[in-house]
């Protein structure tokens, strides 16, 4: 069981920024975040699908070019927070320094080609890092995608926010079911994770006591705790 740094370790005003990944490696060697494309094809790492919350601005990452989105006046005063670029920012700059990158793709009804853009930054990041490499998402398209992919060079995870609504003849071709720390703690969930019978990278901890509680629950089924606390208690020995 493992620390994995969510969107570099996430906080107030900072996330999945470069500065972010370089700080997080202080704390651990994995590290989760998300892409998605630009109007000109260029893949970011942004979580949103808008810009309203990081950038001020009430409109789509898909809508805008590159250039255009490092224009937005929040960009222009706070240039660490533009988004870095996946492949010529994180794959070519530091994708070497973890052991275990989680690449999610974020549902935004993505086209044959952009997909096929996916594939190739992910088959460059490959070449790059010796890093165990899993990639997931939430999205019925991308899963259907991520499960097609090279098993040799890749891992992959199945993102949900409730266990008992995943696709059970899907998820088969998965390494990873990636749950929501939230729904664990129901009651019901353990006898589904049970069916399911994967490995969990369990999101988003924010807290020791919500790890000691699914510790206790799925201790044996637990690979890695996603988590925007750098000093999480991962230790239960």
């Amino acid at each position: 069981m493992f620390l994995v740094a969510h969107r570099g370790f996430r906080g107030p005003g900072r996330e999945n920024r470069m500065i972010d990944f370089i700080d997080a490696l202080k704390s651990c060697k994995g590290v989760e975040f998300d892409i998605r494309l630009t109007k000109d094809k260029k893949i970011i790492i942004f979580h949103d699908h808008n810009l309203k919350r990081i950038g001020n601005v009430n409109k789509t990452v898909k809508s805008l070019t590159f250039e255009e989105i490092k224009n937005i006046d929040f960009f222009k005063n706070n240039p660490e927070n533009i988004p870095p670029l996946f492949i010529e920012d994180f794959i070519n700059k530091i994708s070497n320094k973890y052991e275990f990158i989680n690449v999610e793709i974020k549902p935004n009804k993505n086209t044959k080609e952009e997909f096929e853009l996916i594939k190739n930054a992910l088959e460059l990041l490959r070449k790059k890092t010796r890093a165990e490499i899993v990639v997931s998402s939430f999205g019925n398209e991308a899963l259907k995608f991520i499960s097609k992919l090279d098993a040799n060079k890749f891992k992959k995870g199945y993102l949900t926010e409730y266990v008992k609504k995943v696709d059970f003849s899907l998820i088969k071709k998965f390494d990873y079911l990636h749950p929501y720390v939230g729904n664990l703690k129901s009651h019901d969930s353990l006898k589904y994770v049970e069916k399911i019978n994967l490995p969990l990278n369990v999101w988003t901890f924010k807290n020791d006591k919500d790890v000691e509680i699914i510790n206790l629950k799925y201790g044996k089924y637990l690979n890695s705790l996603i988590s925007d606390k750098k000093d999480l208690r991962i230790n239960f020995k």
